[in-house]
Parts: C-alpha cells; sequence; structure tokens
C-alpha cells in the first residue's frame, strides 16, 4: 500500500514544485532585437524577429537570450550573405547567447516603468566576454512585462574580422537595440 501511495504522490509533489518554481517564470512572447552599424561609408541595419528566445526566472533572478544569426534579415541580400559566411560565419556559430543575473531586483507584479540591469556573459562569434545590458521594464496591468534597450558592442573584441579594404563600411561599434514582450509561463 505503501508503494502505491509513493507511485502516486511523486509526480504529485514534482508537478505541484515544478509549477511552484515556474510560477516566476517569464517567457518571451516576442522579441525583436536589430542592430546599426554607422560607418563612413556605409549604413548598415540588420533586425531579427524570428529567431530569438529569452526567459527571465525571478526566482533567481536568472536571464537567458538566444539568438539565431541566420535570423537577421537585411535590406540588401548580399550583405545578409556576406554578414553570415564572411563575419559571423553562422554555419560554424549559428546562436549568440547571453545567460546572466539581474542586478537587482525589481516589482515585476507591480504596474509601473523600471530600470533594469543584467550581469552575465554575451557570447557572439563563439567569444565570451563579460556584460553588463540595461533596459527600461514596463509591468502592464495584465502582468505582462515590455522590455526595452539596447547596448554596444565591438566586432573586434568578438574576433568578427573585418578586411582593411571594408574598415570604412563597417563600424568599429555596433549598436543593438531589443524590444521584447514576456508573459508569466
Amino acid at each position: 500500500m505503501v508503494r502505491n501511495m509513493a507511485r502516486w504522490i511523486k509526480p504529485i509533489l514534482i508537478t505541484w514544485l515544478a509549477c511552484g518554481l515556474r510560477a516566476q517564470t517569464y517567457h518571451a512572447d516576442s522579441l525583436i532585437i536589430s542592430f546599426y552599424s554607422d560607418a563612413p561609408l556605409e549604413k548598415i541595419t540588420a533586425e531579427n524577429r524570428t529567431g530569438c528566445l529569452s526567459w527571465i526566472d525571478f526566482k533567481t533572478d536568472s536571464v537567458y537570450v538566444r539568438v539565431r544569426i541566420r535570423d537577421f534579415s537585411f535590406p540588401n541580400k548580399l550583405m545578409q550573405e556576406h554578414f553570415n559566411e564572411d563575419y559571423l560565419e553562422s554555419d560554424k556559430y549559428p546562436y549568440a547567447h547571453f545567460w546572466g543575473k539581474l542586478v537587482a531586483p525589481f516589482p515585476y507584479t507591480r504596474p509601473g516603468t523600471y530600470a533594469v540591469s543584467a550581469r552575465g556573459v554575451l557570447e557572439i562569434h563563439g567569444v565570451r566576454r563579460e556584460e553588463i545590458i540595461s533596459g527600461v521594464y514596463e509591468v502592464l496591468p495584465d502582468s505582462k512585462l515590455k522590455l526595452t534597450g539596447r547596448f554596444f558592442i565591438r566586432p573586434a573584441d568578438h574576433k568578427i574580422k573585418v578586411p582593411r579594404l571594408l574598415w570604412e563600411k563597417i563600424a568599429e561599434q555596433v549598436e543593438v537595440t531589443f524590444r521584447a514582450t514576456y508573459q508569466r509561463r
């Protein structure tokens, strides 16, 4: 009889614990990441609307973002081809990642607007660097969270090689912006 009860209780406990732990986990319903390179001879923009995923666990203050490199779209297909094959080598390094922790918790259940930062590791082109990424959260009355922000990266810091002939077409520092909507899962 005790064994039979254990068989029933164990799955119920695991489910109950998992639901309790997930109650403070939010997943991005939408996440758009774009970048802008403003060089002397060329301005380059690209946007990724489909290859991004992210979650935030407020119980541990953990943040995770994954971006599929091939899903960046450019106004010019030749630029997109060079970006994937020559610079980011997306066959070899298909994803960029950020994982870290919120620097300070914020009241994610109370509607309002809050500045937020996360300290963690940004991996692009196989190179990991410690970064602090900041943004602004808006907690909506329906418990959804909107996040916007921007940060800058230097391609050289991630061993992305720019041929000497093209140095005037690609900026030394690239602006990355993000917009996301998170929902409790």
